[in-house]
């Protein structure tokens, strides 16, 4: 695959856009930035307003209030082959072959024939699956269905990549094939869009994350800045040493894994007193990190609950 020169002009935006199911919210004044060559996280519970969003953005569904550019215009869905969307329920013609369901697909994105069979070479090889492209759906493994459903999405070159629960199905080589496909794609300069509940396996991926609940945004930016404003540290060290660090000031929970005690703490400060501690005793395995997105998420829920 190509590397492709990113413009800035290829910048998805959402502007206070909100969408109302009678009087029930899905989304409520839900204002983001997706830039090209970024992957982005749109998270949260089932019924948070992921879905909504996507469907949104597609046009399956009308926004209430609100806007949504692409570049310096704002979307109004003429282009066919400006989004590639994976959909959480999986649905393919089960008795077609794998060539004959792709392309009838891509044939819906307004792609010509002799377009459509270098394009499938392509992505059956890129994905592992050459092998396969004449057997009917229904023969397939769940992992290698959910395969030809990311080919799907892919087969006509979209600027704009929606990922709904991609890894649902996938075994462990496969979401690390997976993984690196996304990858790829960032590199050429793809927008991605991507939700998932698995959030150990998508957390390396995402540039941005957006964390909605009950159609509201809790928290949303660049990952890394966000990780670095928390107020918790993660400090974990063998636990031949760790029991004298337990009760220090600061930690407020101990967890232990293999030969490893993770204490989560309440300040960065915290954390340097531990570090001082375990250089004073000559302790040098020990590691502080900040924190993984599934604790910022459960610092934004308590901080809502409260």
């Amino acid at each position: 695959m190509r590397m492709k020169k990113i413009s800035k002009a290829e910048t998805l935006r959402l502007d206070h856009v909100s969408k109302l199911y009678g009087e029930k919210r899905g989304v409520c004044d839900l204002s983001f930035t997706a830039k090209a060559g970024h992957i982005i996280g749109i998270l949260g519970t089932n019924g948070s307003g992921k879905t909504t969003t996507f469907r949104m953005l597609l046009g399956l569904i009308e926004k209430n209030s609100g806007h949504i550019y692409y570049g310096k215009q704002e979307l109004d869905h003429q282009d066919k082959r400006l989004f590639g969307y994976l959909p959480e329920e999986r649905s393919m013609l089960r008795d077609l072959s794998v060539k004959d369901q792709i392309a009838y697909l891509a044939r819906l994105k307004r792609m010509e024939r002799l377009e459509i069979e270098m394009a499938l070479d392509q992505w059956l090889a890129e994905l592992k699956i050459e092998q396969y492209r004449s057997q009917r759906i229904i023969e397939l493994s769940k992992g290698n269905q959910q395969k030809v459903q990311v080919i799907c999405s892919l087969i006509h070159d979209p600027k704009i990549l929606i990922f709904d629960e991609p890894l649902n199905g996938l075994d462990l080589d496969n979401v690390i094939l997976f993984k690196n496909l996304c990858l790829k794609l960032k590199q050429q300069g793809k927008t991605i869009l991507i939700s998932s509940h698995q959030y150990n396996n998508i957390e390396d991926l995402c540039d941005d994350v957006v964390y909605l609940s009950q159609g509201d945004c809790l928290f949303k930016g660049n990952l890394q800045q966000l990780k670095q404003r928390s107020a918790f540290r993660i400090f974990s060290l063998c636990n031949d040493c760790a029991g004298d660090f337990i009760d220090e000031a600061g930690v407020i929970s101990v967890s232990r894994e293999g030969n490893w005690t993770t204490l989560k703490v309440e300040s960065q400060q915290a954390a340097d007193r531990l570090t001082r501690k375990c250089l004073r005793n000559k302790i040098t395995d020990f590691r502080c990190e900040t924190v993984a997105l599934q604790d910022l998420i459960r610092e934004a829920l308590d901080g809502r609950a409260g």
